[in-house]
């Protein structure tokens, strides 16, 4: 794979949002995870969000009732195309509730990613969970 400088930061700007978007859960930090959507974007969670925000109030919805998150990225397979690209994201998901339950997943993270006013966006995300686990943990 030969990149050009401008390719190589494309890429790695994408990167940065896809990390974002785990920090950004883990965090908390709604606001922030908002900023790596488009305002169409299209989410796939095993129901259909479109944008920003009712993807934001699914995502706090579902992680309130845990105490801790943990979302771990890795192999990042990116595809640029201009103003286009696509990316798969190995990615392992650990949520442990305030009782000490903890419920692993690992899966993928499939996207479709745009240039927006300078930026690269999600417009489409869809999680492709493969396994997951729940145990209870010692502190």
């Amino acid at each position: 794979m030969d990149l050009d400088a401008s390719q190589l930061a494309d890429r790695q700007a994408i990167v940065e949002v896809i990390d974002r978007y785990a920090t950004s859960l883990d965090a908390k930090d709604y606001e922030r995870f908002k900023t790596c959507f488009s305002e169409d974007a299209i989410v796939h969670y095993g129901e259909d969000l479109v944008g920003p925000e009712p993807t934001a109030a699914y995502a706090e919805g579902v992680l309130s009732r845990f105490a801790h998150t943990q979302h771990l990225l890795g192999n990042y397979d990116i595809t640029l195309d201009g103003e286009r690209a696509a990316a798969r994201t190995y990615m392992h998901a650990s949520h442990v509730t305030p009782e000490g339950t903890i419920w692993v997943v690992g899966g993928t993270y499939i996207d479709r990613f745009e240039r927006r006013e300078g930026e690269w966006k999600i417009v489409e995300r869809t999680l492709e969970a493969k396994w997951s686990e729940e145990r209870t943990i010692s502190a």
